[in-house]
Parts: C-alpha cells; sequence; structure tokens
C-alpha cells in the first residue's frame, strides 16, 4: 500500500472529511481529493500539515504498518 492510500484509508476510518482537513490546513479541496485519489503527488509538507489537522501519527507510516 503506497502512502497516499494509507493516509486515505486513516482519514476514512476516522470518518474526516476533506473539507475540515481544508480549513485546518489551508489546502484545497480538489487538492488534498486529487493527492489522495493518487492522480497527484502529495508533497511530504501538504502530508505532514493532514496528518496534524487529523491527529493521524506519521508511525502509522512506517514499513511494518504499510504492508
Amino acid at each position: 500500500m503506497r502512502a497516499f492510500e494509507r493516509l486515505k484509508q486513516l482519514i476514512d476510518d476516522k470518518g474526516i472529511t476533506y473539507t475540515f482537513i481544508s480549513n485546518k490546513t489551508g489546502i484545497p479541496e480538489n487538492t488534498i481529493s486529487r493527492s489522495l485519489s493518487g492522480k497527484r503527488k502529495l508533497p511530504a509538507d501538504e502530508m505532514i500539515s493532514i496528518c496534524k489537522a487529523t491527529g493521524i501519527d506519521l508511525s502509522d507510516f512506517t514499513e511494518d504498518r504499510i504492508a
């Protein structure tokens, strides 16, 4: 599983909306959507911002948790 897929899964599991993430991070909803669907590369700084806004721990992306 790729990192953006894992991030999308964690967000979906928490029931968090892209609107909420957009309001917290300033990243446009359509940009978040494109990034989490694999249509756009997700820059590390955006990923970190999304994780902070959603309470997702970056350790959720270690190799043993993604595989």
